[in-house]
């Protein structure tokens, strides 16, 4: 069984430490070859659906550079342990896109895991007319082995059980620009999941909950998004706002008819010479009968670090946190961030006394000093468990 769970003992840590002092060691050009971009954007540890960056706001870092890019993937979180995997793509600009324009890219990776878990990632990111479209799209398949606690915000651990979905899944957002900062636009999801095995006698086998003997969600909606952030990777002030809507439905090729609502808030503000104080809120809200896989998950490397992801996971979601960035010397910073959140049936349902907390510090690393994109150690702590995550870029 491919279990190390999130409250065990140091060795988590030691190999969390390894992978990032490895990663921070190997050499990273900063200054790339002409033809050539830094970019590892989408070099995301995140086979499963977070929070998104459908951002369209000015990026001070962004060069006037194309070219082919190559990079190797090393991280570690408690839902993967150890991963390793590597990825590539071309970035470019279209005609009539000037130098100071972001990039378009068309990337993709492939990562295998310790827990034997498969992620295949293809990613075009198109930009053109000076950034007043962008159309994002995902393409992806994996094999991920994993944990299902139940549904709900009081799930004992008991409950535990693995399983091992095999899924294919395709995003496609168009964004306009209506005004400096804002932008709106059109929005497309397919999910098709089976469960390749389940525990003998467990919930996901007796088949009762939606999702368990496999889901096909097809769904559109619109999303909304306002950004004045000053980086993508690494902001010190501004705020990147996202509001999105999506119905699945019969008449779209779904098996399941559902609404889904996202709103993901973050505002940045610099306190004093590189010491930023960053904070989000995120909410998600799913109506229907909906699939266990689309439900609201708590945890992970992005949410709400300290719980495994998925451990809680319910129709609804809230999450609220903060984070102090500060340097620590040359390239190396310091971290601090603590959250409240939960899930719920609805959002009637969220009662003081059953939120969750999180708290953790971590240390960072700036790889690509020119596009400020930093990997990240971090230590988070929550209710009874806890957990390392090495990652590249920001939880948020």
């Amino acid at each position: 069984m491919r279990t190390v769970r999130p409250s065990g003992p140091p060795i988590p840590f030691l190999a969390a430490a390894l992978v990032f002092l490895f990663v921070a060691a190997t050499p990273v050009s900063a200054q790339p070859a002409e033809g050539e971009a830094p970019g590892a954007e989408s070099a995301s540890d995140q086979p499963i659906e977070a929070p998104a960056d459908t951002s369209t706001g000015a990026d001070q870092t962004a060069e006037g550079r194309n070219g082919w890019i190559f990079f190797p993937y090393l991280f570690y979180t408690p839902e993967t342990r150890v991963g390793v995997g590597g990825g590539g793509g071309y970035f470019f600009r279209t005609p009539c896109s000037c130098d100071q324009s972001r990039p378009s890219t068309i990337l993709g990776n492939i990562i295998y895991t310790q827990n034997k878990q498969l992620v295949l990632t293809v990613q075009p990111d198109i930009y053109w007319r000076d950034e007043k479209y962008y159309l994002r799209t995902e393409l992806s398949y994996q094999k991920f082995p994993d944990k299902f606690y139940g549904i709900g915000n009081r799930t004992s651990s008991d409950l535990e059980e693995d399983f091992t979905p095999l899924e294919v899944q395709i995003k496609l957002s168009l964004q306009v620009r209506l005004l400096s900062g804002l932008s709106a636009g059109p929005l497309y999801e397919y999910f098709d999941g089976t469960l390749e095995e389940v525990e003998t006698g467990g919930l996901l086998d007796k088949e009762t909950i939606p999702g368990s003997g496999g889901a096909r969600a097809s769904g559109a909606g619109l999303q909304v998004s306002w950004d004045t952030r000053d980086n993508i990777y690494l902001p010190s002030r501004g705020s990147h706002y996202l509001v999105s809507a999506a119905w699945f439905d019969a008449a779209l090729g779904s098996r399941y008819d559902f609404r889904r609502t996202i709103a993901d808030l973050r505002k940045y503000i610099t306190i004093w010479s590189s010491h930023v104080l960053a904070f989000q809120v995120y909410g998600r809200s799913t109506n229907g009968q909906v699939p266990f896989q689309q439900l609201s998950e708590l945890g992970g490397s992005l949410l709400m670090r300290g719980y495994y992801e998925g451990r809680y996971r319910d129709h609804d979601l809230i999450v609220v946190q903060s984070e102090y960035r500060m340097p620590l010397w040359r390239r190396f910073g310091l971290v601090g961030f603590a959250g409240l959140g939960d899930v719920a049936g609805e959002m009637g349902r969220f009662r003081s006394r059953d939120v969750k907390a999180s708290a953790g510090f971590g240390l960072r690393y700036m790889l690509i000093p020119e596009e400020k994109m930093n990997l990240r150690l971090d230590v988070g702590f929550g209710k009874d468990s806890s957990g390392f995550y090495v990652t590249i870029t920001e939880a948020f």
